[in-house]
């Protein structure tokens, strides 16, 4: 988990509690690396209780500090980016270890490092897939705010959760029907969708 802000602890958080094992984080002061899981409540225990709310000092049984290019190329299943934008690049996408990356940034792979990676057969969820929580969140409370009421966290996730999964499903089996790679399959679903939507309201393309 490249980023321990808002969007990599709670990435971070919720996997675990799915069952996840979280092997590496970091953010501005370095990497932190224990193959055998870190204990992501307490890192983020201890980062709301630094003052400068950073990883700075933590330590844990069998962590490895390290710097922060340096956690992105361990070994993992899943690699998530979730702070900078442009962290994977030529220099480092043929170095990395992982099999899937799930951008949770905006833009944390430069095009030249994306083509590496789709050389390597790596598999990239681009970040306005696997982002758009956050967004759609936003209209979840807009349609709040216009009804008058609130929904409790059950209720918020058992919407958010079947439209997240429609959309990676729309845009995985529309990668495999047309053999494309996962972001440009990405770019088609979305601007299929919204000349749809244009046609249907009577703009025609």
């Amino acid at each position: 988990m490249q980023g321990f802000g808002n969007v990599g602890t709670y990435n971070a958080l919720f996997l675990q509690e799915a069952g996840a094992k979280i092997v590496g984080i970091s953010d501005i002061t370095g990497g932190y690396y224990n193959p055998n899981g870190i204990d992501i409540k307490a890192a983020k225990a201890y980062v709301e209780k630094h003052p400068k709310r950073i990883l700075d000092g933590y330590t844990e049984p069998g962590l490895v500090k390290m710097s922060g290019e340096d956690i992105l190329e361990q070994e993992c299943l899943v690699l998530s980016p979730c702070a900078l934008e442009g962290v994977i690049s030529e220099k480092n996408a043929g170095k990395l270890k992982c099999k899937y990356i799930v951008e949770g940034a905006n833009g944390p792979t430069r095009p030249e490092g994306d083509k590496i990676l789709d050389e390597r057969g790596i598999i990239v969820v681009p970040d306005f897939l696997a982002n758009s929580g956050g967004v759609i969140g936003s209209y979840f409370e807009w349609v709040q705010d216009l009804a008058g009421f609130f929904w409790t966290e059950e209720e918020y996730n058992n919407r958010l959760v079947p439209i997240m999964k429609d959309n990676f499903k729309r845009v995985w089996d529309y990668a495999q029907e047309h053999n494309v790679k996962m972001r440009r399959a990405a770019f088609l679903v979305a601007i299929k969708r919204v000349a749809d939507g244009l046609k249907i309201k009577g703009f025609f393309l």
